[in-house]
């Protein structure tokens, strides 16, 4: 199943990245509990899948899924074409989908604390700061995605809901699994940051593999660059290439 969203304008790669919002915290912390449980049991309930994808402008459903796209734009829940509510709780958006509301909404066990009522601090502007670096992840990991597919096998780029971050894993015809993807912070790092995690990190050495899971980049560091797709993309294949060398 081919599930591609539509790119947003901008410069190559599609987005320019800036300064995150003081609100980026909160928002994404909001925005991945809804994600957690609304959006993706919606689609499980419908299709069986729990996977979301970037959407250029925010998050949701894919576009190929049957029924209506689910999507987050900004501080607003969107059941297309025309169907939107303000983003405030997780029950009333589970109402609006049409979910049963649950604690365990079988997308993962490592999930955000379940408060249905509680108040969902989602700030437009830092909403689609998060939008915005979901499309940039997705279109470095397009591309870095079709190079590793002539060594082995890679599976579908998606957002997943438990950890709310867009990856895709890699298993070289030869050697470990590998998962990259771009993640938008987590206990490990606040800020957003680009990953590769090898399923075995014993074998890991030297100062590029900065993280226990094995390396990451962080948003500022991406932000900053002169060449910002550039420098996300040469992230993955030096990573790569560190990781395959003999």
């Amino acid at each position: 199943m081919s599930d591609e969203p539509t790119p947003a304008s901008g410069r190559r790669g599609g987005v320019n990245l800036e300064a995150l919002p003081a609100t980026f915290a909160p928002t994404r912390a909001a925005l991945h509990a809804l994600a957690c449980y609304a959006i993706a049991p919606a689609r499980k309930a419908a299709v069986g899948r729990i996977g979301l994808r970037a959407t250029g402008d925010g998050f949701g459903t894919p576009a190929t899924d049957d029924g209506p796209r689910i999507v987050v734009r900004g501080d607003r829940l969107v059941r297309e074409p025309d169907e939107t509510v303000a983003i405030t709780a997780i029950r009333p958006a589970c109402e609006f989908l049409g979910v049963e509301l649950s604690a365990d909404p079988g997308v993962g066990s490592d999930l955000p604390p379940f408060e249905p009522d509680a108040p969902l601090a989602v700030d437009a502007a830092a909403s689609a700061a998060l939008g915005a670096w979901y499309e940039f992840g997705r279109s470095v990991l397009e591309e870095v995605r079709a190079d590793l597919a002539a060594d082995g096998t890679v599976s579908e780029i998606q957002l997943w809901p438990e950890h709310f971050d867009l990856a895709f894993d890699h298993q070289p015809a030869k050697g470990d699994k590998v998962n990259l993807g771009c993640s938008p912070g987590d206990g490990f790092h606040a800020d957003p940051y680009l990953y590769v995690g090898p399923w075995s990190t014993a074998e890991l050495e030297g100062e590029f593999w900065n993280a226990p899971f094995g390396a990451y980049l962080p948003y500022e560091s991406v932000q900053e660059a002169e060449d910002q797709h550039a420098t996300a993309r040469s992230f993955f294949t030096t990573a790569m290439a560190r990781h395959d060398a003999p």
